[in-house]
């Protein structure tokens, strides 16, 4: 499922996202972010070392599809 959000929601969204894994209904989550530059960083926080892995493979997959 693909969220597209504005500026303000987005910020509340990772709030939200930070207010779970704080408190531990959140395990695993990826971002892809793209910057101004035209660079594409992922970030996978939390989970373990191999459950990181396999998103991040999940995430350049997809890209590569796109």
């Amino acid at each position: 499922m693909n969220h597209l959000l504005g500026k303000d929601a987005a910020v509340a969204m990772l709030r939200e996202l930070l207010h779970e894994a704080e408190f531990g209904s959140l395990n695993c989550m990826a971002l892809r972010i793209f910057r101004s530059d035209g660079v594409a960083e992922d970030f996978v926080v939390g989970g373990t070392a191999q459950e990181q892995a396999g998103v991040s493979a999940d995430l350049q997959r997809e890209f590569r599809q796109q």
